[in-house]
């Protein structure tokens, strides 16, 4: 399940390698540029998503930026997000946590996944991203308990994108008219996310507003696949503002398609912007 606006999330959980790709006449890697102030992240935002299948509710996921720090010099970020499935659905029970610690740009300094179906017994990995040593190390364990399972380090030779910072990475870059192959680093290996900004405008409907939102559009797609068959292809419509609220996802999966829709959000002055007639 889940976001790139969520979808992208989704596609990082359980990754197998495919083959998708979307043409690009013109091909760029990351960005490093730093703006002077990023009003994408906001202390205290919370957004929650509904995830539905056809005609069926199956999930819930929740978006949070919980605080900043300075870490070994960079500003970093401090990010989480809950993914739950609804009850009652059959052979579905998915609830995992995401933390991530990014820098302006949405390059991956910690993630930490917890799978929390069993508090007594929660499966657990880490990456610490070290890009003067050019390694990530990870972690593989259960916790509470406190034991590890698997341990080891592996070579980047470029900074990485995580499970969660490619959410806030898309936001940060809706507005640009340009195509980026971004590594984002899964299941011990570095990966590429296609990313295709059109700087798109149009508009969104959504329960949660009474009037179409202005959105922005972008779409884009990834070598590896993820749970729920999540095929990779996914298309976000972000609000059009300096926020970049993500207001509705599509995401591709074996049988049909995966719609994620923003159905609440924490933002202090924030309100959707309406639509032009």
């Amino acid at each position: 399940m889940s976001s790139a606006c969520i979808a992208l999330l989704s596609i990082v959980i359980a990754p197998t390698t495919i083959q998708n790709s979307i043409e690009a006449k013109e091909i760029a890697t990351i960005q490093y540029e730093i703006p002077a102030e990023n009003s994408m992240f906001q202390i205290g935002e919370e957004l929650q998503y509904n995830v539905s299948y056809s005609f069926f509710d199956i999930g819930l996921v929740k978006m949070q930026v919980l605080d900043t720090m300075t870490k070994n010099g960079v500003k970093v970020f401090k990010t989480k997000a809950y993914l739950d499935s609804y009850s009652g659905l059959p052979f579905v029970d998915l609830h995992q946590v995401f933390y991530s610690e990014m820098d302006v740009d949405a390059i991956a300094h910690l993630f930490v996944t917890h799978t929390t179906t069993k508090p007594q017994e929660m499966p657990y990995f880490k990456y610490f991203f070290d890009y003067q040593k050019n390694i990530v190390t990870y972690q593989y364990g259960v916790e509470p308990k406190g034991y590890t399972t698997r341990s080891g380090e592996e070579l980047i030779t470029e900074k990485q994108l995580d499970g969660l910072s490619l959410f806030y990475y898309a936001r940060n870059n809706i507005h640009q008219v340009k195509k980026y192959s971004m590594p984002v680093f899964v299941s011990e290996k570095s990966y590429k996310t296609q990313f295709n900004f059109m700087d798109k405008l149009g508009s969104q409907e959504i329960n949660a507003v009474k009037y179409p939102v202005e959105t922005i559009e972008f779409d884009g797609s990834s070598d590896f696949t993820g749970v729920y068959g999540l095929t990779g292809y996914f298309r976000g419509f972000f609000s059009n503002d300096e926020a970049g609220i993500p207001i509705v996802a599509k995401m591709k999966v074996v049988l049909g398609s995966v719609h994620i829709e923003l159905i609440k959000w924490t933002r202090q002055g924030w309100i959707p912007p309406k639509a032009k007639s």
